[in-house]
């Protein structure tokens, strides 16, 4: 009989033994960064993966000469954004290739080497594992080298998600709600029927890798300390679907530094993680949230602000109805049957790029939103035309203003990442931290089309009902 999991996170604390107690695990993860000639880049599926970092730069780009810039930087660690959770698996793969060999041919002639983390959805939706198959078979390729095992770690601390008995948990209040059961888990493209993380991999590979076959790192060994976890990663050959536990960043910083000494010791891994992970295994420090003068464009401050919200999920829409209550906010719905009529797109973009500009040159802020309505159809590649068109139609809007707003939010992945690369012309932006957990905000560069202005980039699946209000009241204020 399979033993019963507790029901909130209070009760699983309660059952299991204390955090491993060392204060100064992250400095020392950071200090062998440091000490290595070697960059952590993180192959970001949307732009929400740097929700948990400050003061590095994420590219959305990848061409010889942005590379060569990261590769020159200080840092460790850079991201390069993707958005392949928005595209088709052809892309994805293509995309994913591509990046690999620009990467390695970079780092060889600046003689670094180089660790690929491929982050994506903490609620375990994106392209694994072709994502990580495909950055080991190049790779394998490119180097002659492969790896002992990839490690899949979807804990994300801020967003409320934890990984207990191999079973990935979303928190609702304090209940423990399993993954497979929230509507992430019905996504047209991506769904799953899994709660187990082993039975998950068996399931994404259609049983090319099994459950068994996984090796595990639970709760257990993590709380017995770094001797006990790289125990485990010893063990691992011919890249086994590692699944790792964990509940904090206690937890984590246990993994990250049992991972460097197995790393030290000649073992090779990839990772597929949501976002906590990179912070712990870079060794980056914790920071406050921003505060209101970092999140509001220099000299704009007569100028309205702009709300861009395309995710379709629950939680966005019921923060979406929070945040229509703001007073003085202006409300500019478009009509997503309209935009999918070819007749009838260009009428709808012009009535709201209008009303945009007015408002915003004068110095009220609007959220422009497509209807709630989901429109939906069966077939895959049906939906990622109507998410596109959906998409592309957000980011006119951002592409016709005339004016510069004093800040932007996007909401949702591939809305926050279209708006980024197409809308504001983004290739390099510097991640200033957060506006709240889980809530990045970026600096654009000088090539972008409003230069110098903060951009947050909000995850469609983060955060409570009232925290896009929230966050546009910090600023407004």
């Amino acid at each position: 009989m399979t033993e019963a999991k507790p029901k909130t996170l209070d009760a699983l604390r309660a059952a299991l033994p204390s955090e491993w107690n060392d204060q100064g695990l992250r400095q020392e993860i950071k200090r062998m960064n440091d000490s290595q000639s070697r960059k952590i880049i993180v192959l970001d599926d949307d732009p929400t993966g740097v929700q948990t970092v400050h003061d590095i730069h994420v590219l959305t780009q990848w061409d010889k000469e942005l590379l060569r810039e990261a590769f020159e930087a200080p840092e460790s660690l850079f991201y390069i954004l993707t958005n392949t959770r928005g595209l088709d698996a052809e892309a994805a793969e293509r995309i994913n290739r591509e990046i690999a060999r620009h990467v390695h041919e970079t780092a060889a002639e600046s003689g670094q080497a180089y660790t690929f983390v491929s982050r994506s959805d903490s609620m375990l939706r994106g392209y694994y594992p072709l994502e990580t198959d495909v950055l080991s078979e190049e790779i394998v390729r490119l180097s002659g080298h492969g790896f002992d095992g990839h490690l899949i770690i979807p804990a994300f601390f801020e967003g409320g998600r934890v990984t207990y008995g191999n079973t990935h948990f979303m928190l609702e209040g304090e209940q423990l709600i399993p993954v497979n059961e929230t509507e992430f888990a019905k996504d047209k493209v991506f769904g799953y029927k899994h709660g187990d993380l082993t039975a998950w991999v068996e399931e994404k590979t259609n049983g090319r890798r099994t459950a068994a076959e996984c090796l595990v790192i639970s709760l257990e060994d993590i709380r017995r300390g770094p001797d006990a976890v790289k125990a485990v990663l010893l063990q691992a050959q011919n890249n086994v679907p590692i699944v790792v536990n964990a509940l904090s960043y206690a937890d984590m910083d246990v993994l990250s530094l049992a991972l460097l000494q197995a790393e030290a010791e000649g073992k090779s891994f990839i990772f597929r993680t949501a976002a906590s992970f990179v912070k712990s295994y870079a060794g980056i420090s914790d920071q406050d949230f921003l505060p209101k003068n970092k999140l509001i464009a220099n000299g704009q401050e007569g100028h309205g602000g702009i709300v861009v919200v395309g995710s379709y999920v629950q939680k966005t829409t019921r923060q979406l109805e929070q945040l229509l209550t703001h007073p003085g906010l202006i409300s500019l719905e478009i009509h997503v049957e309209q935009v999918l009529d070819p007749a009838g797109y260009k009428q709808e973009l012009e009535r709201v790029i209008a009303e945009a500009n007015k408002h915003i040159a004068v110095g009220s802020s609007v959220v422009v939103y497509s209807s709630r309505k989901l429109i939906a159809v069966d077939n895959k590649a049906d939906n990622f035309k109507i998410s596109q068109t959906v998409s592309q139609a957000l980011v006119e809007v951002v592409q016709s203003l005339k004016v510069m707003p004093k800040f932007i939010i996007a909401k949702g992945g591939i809305t926050s990442s279209d708006v980024a690369t197409k809308g504001l012309g983004i290739r390099k932006a510097l991640v200033l931290g957060q506006v709240a957990a889980g809530i990045p905000v970026w600096l654009t560069g000088n090539e972008a089309k409003f230069s110098g202005i903060p951009y947050i980039v909000f995850p469609g699946n983060v955060g409570g009902e009232r925290t896009l209000l929230e966050t546009v009241q910090k600023i407004e204020s």
